[in-house]
């Protein structure tokens, strides 16, 4: 709360984009939230540039309520970036992610805290069993994308894409989100070990605008997808994958000149052959593979000594003499 250096139970943070009638009541909503929770707890809004008024009815409700706060982003970054820059600036032990649109109901988050509280979880992600969207544009679509990222991340929830999720405070407060990468925060929480729950949500049909996302986001997902798989099982030894590659090649052009030989050796067919060129880019590429590992081994390395970073997350520290944040890698 403004003016309370006490540290909030909860950090509500809701990026905004063009969502002007919207505020208003959602504001009210998360008022009532907070209320029913009995527990010091703040929302921040990340208006993503807005051009529609947003910002001004943000400014208009931030005067008349303590727990309320906002950042304004210059110009449109989206909503990985707005969900990061909230994540920064929030003080609360739960930070939990809300869409400004009111198809989210902040109410909800009274059950999502629960299993963290009693430690039956780290994490507890929305599940929208009864979405109010679209079949064709929408629900079909996060349904194949949910498959496909439950199975290439060995994740188990059944709405990936529900924005309404709540985390304790180690797991995401040094997270580095980029891209699209903002529906991939659990598979990065469960990659340092969190627990990951699921509650079913309240999901309402939009009642002011349009939606903001559509097909053009499937490449950016998919593309970060592959790095969020890059980053979890080789983030913290990248020579273990390119060396992988490289075996394969080093294989293949083995195959290749075993091939060659043959042919020369035994069949005595000396004339040129397109085998000989598959062998050499074989062995080529796995050379620059190899090298590849090495140099990006070298950066990690470096990253993690000079940044001052650990590849792991310590959740509690007890028996210093001052608190100590917890650091993550």
């Amino acid at each position: 709360m403004k003016g309370d250096h006490a540290q909030p139970l909860l950090s509500v943070v809701v990026p905004v984009f063009n969502e002007r009638e919207s505020i208003a009541p959602l504001v009210a909503e998360i008022d009532t939230t907070f209320a029913a929770i009995g527990r010091p707890c703040e929302a921040i809004f990340v208006d993503d540039g807005s051009r529609d008024g947003s910002w001004e009815r943000i400014v208009a409700s931030v005067a008349e309520r303590r727990w309320l706060k906002a950042i304004r982003f210059l110009g449109n970054q989206g909503q990985t970036a707005a969900m990061a820059a909230g994540m920064a600036a929030a003080r609360g032990e739960l930070i939990a992610f809300l869409d400004g649109d009111l198809q989210n109901d902040p109410h909800d988050l009274l059950a999502m805290i629960e299993p963290i509280q009693e430690g039956r979880a780290d994490v507890v992600c929305g599940w929208r069993a009864h979405r109010q969207d679209n079949r064709v544009t929408r629900t079909l679509p996060s349904r194949l994308a949910n498959r496909l990222i439950n199975r290439a991340l060995d994740l188990r929830l059944h709405d990936i894409g529900c924005t309404l999720k709540v985390f304790r405070r180690a797991y995401v407060e040094h997270m580095i989100l980029v891209g699209e990468m903002h529906r991939f925060i659990p598979a990065f929480a469960q990659a340092q070990g969190a627990r990951i729950a699921e509650v079913v949500v309240n999901h309402r049909a939009r009642r002011f605008g349009e939606s903001k996302y559509g097909f053009g986001r499937v490449g950016k997902v998919l593309l970060d997808l592959v790095t969020v798989k890059m980053l979890n099982s080789y983030g913290a030894s990248p020579a273990y994958f390119f060396g992988r590659i490289a075996g394969l090649f080093a294989l293949l052009g083995s195959g290749t000149f075993v091939l060659v030989a043959y042919r020369v050796l035994i069949l005595h067919h000396r004339e040129a052959t397109p085998a000989v060129f598959l062998m050499l880019l074989m062995f080529i590429t796995a050379l620059i593979a190899l090298m590849s590992g090495l140099l990006a081994e070298i950066i990690v390395r470096v990253l993690y000594q000079a940044g001052g970073r650990a590849p792991y997350t310590i959740a509690e520290q007890i028996g210093f003499e001052a608190p100590q944040r917890a650091a993550a890698g």
